[in-house]
């Protein structure tokens, strides 16, 4: 039994819309002035954040587009860089994903509470507040059902949060677009370049998402056209909605109102909620909550996925990679869960250790970004399967590559990243420990050796057929 190709451009589409837009959008918009002082200036932060987002995308596009694959992160880096690093950066990734789901179910919370605060409903409030462990726990195990049912039933769920999701920012855009006066972002708009740039370094982390779907390529129909479009349209809208929410919320507030407004535990939702009609800001409100919820689903599916993509190499069990019968790796994403509930009941000890989430991201960014810099020129016979490519690669890469190393450091120099880059060190640690012990039966090297020497027999037998048919001209 194989995985079933059900994910369509919309799927895809959907996907990386609710994987990006969720507390970056709703909250750091507002609370990065507790932060950064940097006013309506936020504006130009989402900008310059949104380019080495942007490069990365690329990146994910061109690579998705040669070797569309489940577990796609990995099979990247593995088979054009090396199946050691290929795997250790992974094993990163997937503990911070994993995380991530347990982060996105328990410490978003506030914009659930928002809903219901807009409502009046302060009980409610008060009840998921005693009950955040309980309610997130809850969550996982949805979609963990949700993902177990299927690609074709995560497909109508995720569509459905996304047109939820969009039709909220579309709302608060077009009926909060009237508030907006160039005097009230004049007053906030604090051009301090510094604090812009470190505005920026932080709202980076508001784009990241977006390579979930790249490790369901096996169940998207012709992965290599559909993920490099999804991905790349999808960017652009990300970007049009961070900078158009970014704008109505600023440019909404009068000085006064800007002076006494809380930043430190303020929300979107929150700040909109004394501009807009009531009944637009209660779904705004409503659509923020979605904004968190739907970004379990995807990491759901691409953590389970690499997971996946391990046993299929035989560096786990075999058994991770065993299909239910609707086509789904019931192991690797029963184990997901069970991780993910274990973070949310020991939440207060990984909070410790929560910037390790960001670097991990940031350790597959430069992991991906070197494998599109050498691909052209180390593996051509994969490269030469890309539908998705364009002159410049490399400038992209290389780019890429050394924005990924400059927020790295820059995150390391933050208060209590330690802590976070010793656990990353630790679990790394575990990972080369179970790629060595279970060298004897993957024998990646050598056999990735072998198919790449295989596959470039045949493209030089192809280009040698070629310059025969032209000599015979």
């Amino acid at each position: 039994m194989e995985l079933k190709r059900e994910l369509g451009l919309k799927e895809v589409v959907a996907t990386v819309v609710t994987s990006v837009i969720g507390g970056g959008l709703f909250i750091s918009t507002i609370q990065i002035q507790s932060k950064v002082n940097v006013g309506s200036a936020i504006i130009l932060s989402y900008i310059i954040a949104a380019i080495p987002a942007f490069l990365m995308a690329l990146c994910y596009a061109v690579l998705s587009s040669a070797l569309p694959s489940s577990g796609g992160e990995y099979v990247f880096v593995s088979r054009i860089i090396d199946p050691f690093i290929g795997f250790i950066s992974t094993w990163a990734r997937w503990f911070a994903m994993i995380a991530t789901i347990a982060a996105m179910a328990v410490g978003d919370i506030i914009l659930i509470n928002n809903f219901f605060d807009v409502l009046g409903m302060h009980a409610a409030v008060d009840f998921i507040t005693a009950n955040i462990q309980i309610i997130a726990i809850v969550l996982v195990i949805l979609f963990f059902l949700i993902n177990y049912l299927g690609v074709k039933v995560y497909g109508r769920v995720q569509i459905a949060m996304f047109v939820l999701l969009m039709l909220g920012i579309s709302l608060l855009i077009i009926f909060g677009i009237r508030n907006v006066s160039l005097s009230n972002l004049e007053y906030s708009f604090n051009f301090n370049m510094e604090n812009i740039a470190m505005a920026s370094s932080l709202i980076f982390f508001s784009y990241i998402g977006f390579a979930a779907i790249a490790n369901a390529g096996d169940e998207v129909k012709e992965p290599e056209k559909t993920l490099p479009r999804g991905i790349t349209i999808s960017m652009f809208a990300i970007a049009l909605a961070y900078i158009f929410v970014a704008l109505v919320a600023y440019g909404s507030m009068s000085p006064s109102f800007y002076d006494s407004y809380d930043f430190s535990s303020g929300s979107v939702p929150d700040l909109m909620a004394n501009f807009l009609p009531a009944s637009i800001a209660v779904y705004v409100a409503f659509a923020g909550s979605i904004a968190i919820i739907s970004d379990i689903n995807p990491m759901m599916l691409a953590t389970s996925r690499l997971a996946f993509a391990w046993a299929r190499d035989k560096i786990v069990p075999e058994r991770v990679a065993e299909l239910n019968k609707f086509g789904v790796p019931k192991w690797s994403l029963a184990i997901n869960a069970i991780v993910a509930i274990i973070i949310i009941i020991f939440a207060k000890v990984f909070m410790n250790v929560v910037m390790m989430i960001n670097m991990a991201v940031l350790l597959i960014y430069m992991a991906i970004s070197t494998a599109t810099l050498i691909l052209p020129y180390k593996h051509p016979e994969i490269f030469s399967k890309a539908k998705f490519k364009f002159s410049g690669i490399w400038v992209v890469a290389l780019s890429g590559l050394l924005l990924s190393a400059l927020f790295f450091g820059y995150i390391l120099q933050l208060d209590g990243a330690m802590p976070g880059f010793l656990f990353l060190l630790a679990w790394i640690g575990v990972g080369g420990v179970v790629y060595v012990a279970t060298m004897e039966s993957h024998r990646l090297p050598w056999r990735i050796y072998k198919e790449q020497k295989k596959e470039k027999e045949l493209l030089d037998k192809a280009m040698i057929e070629k310059l025969l048919k032209r000599a015979r001209r």
